[in-house]
């Protein structure tokens, strides 16, 4: 009996053992591919271990090595951030071979391309009727400069240079009429003893209204003569573009003639037609611009745009340094207005073959403009938020060829009101308005829309309702 006992307890522990063993060698083999044969090693382990860890220490280097998704992300969004036009340091501009054309005139460019040039200049500049005006050129797009030739036509300019600056455009010699041109302008001596006949031709040389009595039209011309030796003593106070003169007569030995505002093109009665031509032309380019020869505010009802008109008889024997149209921005908040475009109009052009009088842009070396009769010129010297753009500065080459000639333009300078700056009271009653607004807002939305629709009194009744209304 004991000895039948101790042959199964023997029998059993060969059992468990061996079924131990074999677990083990069917583990050893699953992990190592069955090389070792049953047998379990921890050298073999201890390799494992260190591939392990040593793949890890790579990974860790190379994720230290390159940037995350993150970082990746924020570079790219910086990257893409947009910046404001008067912020840019870069600028955008068109191929040589286009430069070789003096341009892309946008009436023969490809739709999206008009669409984009009236968009970008929508947006951040002025909004401008791009698509249709004739032979309108873009000369460099960011920042934006247009160039526009045959703009006015040779009589056109002739008519309006003889307004301005006398039949011999602004030479200081005397003439056969007996009249003296005298800053620019063209003075007439000797009215007391002169006729109907002769007060009626010299009206009309001047683009003076020609009608009226004797008396009349000499006092007409005595106030013309009057302005005429206001200009040439400068008396008139500097317009606010024209600030810029002072720099100009620093560095040259001469200040170039410049008016503000003349009468001769701004009054209505007396301007020649060229003038009305010239403003119908701009204001179909520029919509939003107006008429108006006021200063426009935002504190004004109906006086958020405003024109001046700047007429220049230039010469100088040295290069003009650059300057600014428009306003920095504390002065463009005193003065309640910017410049936002500058429209040139050259009304004659250079004689002398080396050239002379191009107007260069600082921001953009290499790029000239030179005065042709009857181009137009445009550039945008602040943006739509009333900020002055540095890259919109230009300069002037020196046009002094010994001869007695300038070269005669007039610019257009469209202003448009800055916004308005509330103070301490007018804001405070702004956030009580608005916050009352939205208190009422919130309330309305509050209230069920079957009752706001009963709140109407039945303007908005429901378009699915099937009742009908009985009489």
């Amino acid at each position: 009996m004991s000895s039948s006992l101790s042959s199964s307890l023997c029998c059993a522990s060969f059992f468990s053992v061996s079924s131990f063993t074999s677990r083990r060698v069917k583990r050893n083999d699953i992990c190592n591919g069955g090389k070792n044969e049953g047998k379990f090693s921890r050298q073999d382990t201890s390799v494992q271990h260190q591939r392990r860890r040593r793949r890890m220490t790579m990974k860790a280097r190379s994720s230290a090595e390159t940037p995350t998704e993150t970082e990746t992300e924020q570079k790219a969004n910086q990257s893409n951030k947009f910046i404001p036009a008067h912020m840019r340091k870069t600028v955008s501009r068109i191929t040589e071979a286009q430069m070789k054309t003096n341009g892309v005139e946008l009436s023969k460019a490809a739709t999206q391309v008009q669409e984009s040039i009236a968009g970008f200049l929508a947006f951040e500049f002025l909004r401008a009727r791009v698509k249709n005006v004739p032979t309108l050129k873009v000369l460099n797009v960011d920042p934006p400069i247009l160039t526009a030739p045959m703009f006015l036509s040779e009589k056109e300019c002739e008519d309006i240079e003889r307004a301005m600056f006398g039949i011999d455009g602004g030479d200081k010699e005397e003439s056969e009429s007996g009249s003296e041109v005298v800053g620019q302008q063209k003075k007439v001596n000797g009215l007391s003893s002169m006729k109907k006949a002769e007060l009626v031709q010299c009206c009309e040389e001047r683009g003076l209204d020609a009608s009226g009595t004797v008396a009349v039209l000499r006092d007409r011309l005595k106030e013309f003569n009057t302005n005429a030796n206001d200009d040439d003593s400068n008396e008139k106070a500097p317009s606010p573009s024209s600030r810029s003169d002072e720099s100009r007569s620093a560095n040259t030995g001469g200040d170039p003639f410049r008016t503000s505002n003349p009468d001769a093109l701004v009054n209505a009665s007396s301007r020649p037609e060229a003038v009305n031509q010239l403003l119908k032309r701009l204001n179909y380019l520029f919509p939003d611009c107006v008429e108006e020869f006021e200063s426009p505010s935002a504190r004004k009802e109906n006086k958020l745009w405003g024109i001046e008109v700047v007429a220049e008889a230039y010469k100088s024997s040295e290069n003009l340094r650059a300057s600014h149209a428009a306003f920095e921005q504390h002065e463009a908040i005193e003065k309640h207005y910017q410049i936002r475009a500058n429209c040139t109009f050259f009304l004659n052009e250079s004689s002398d073959e080396n050239g002379g009088g191009e107007i260069t842009f600082p921001a953009l070396p290499g790029l000239s403009v030179k005065p042709e009769k009857g181009m137009a010129l445009i550039t945008f010297p602040s943006t739509a938020a009333s900020l002055l753009d540095p890259r919109a500065a230009t300069a002037r080459n020196a046009h002094d060829n010994g001869a007695n000639t300038t070269l005669n333009s007039i610019e257009v300078l469209v202003r448009g009101a800055t916004p308005k700056i509330l103070t301490e009271e007018e804001a405070a009653v702004e956030r009580k308005l608005r916050h009352e607004e939205e208190k009422e807002r919130a309330r309305l939305l509050a209230i069920p829309r079957s009752e706001r629709r009963k709140m109407s009194n039945g303007e908005d009744k429901p378009k699915n309702s099937r009742k009908k209304s009985q009489d």
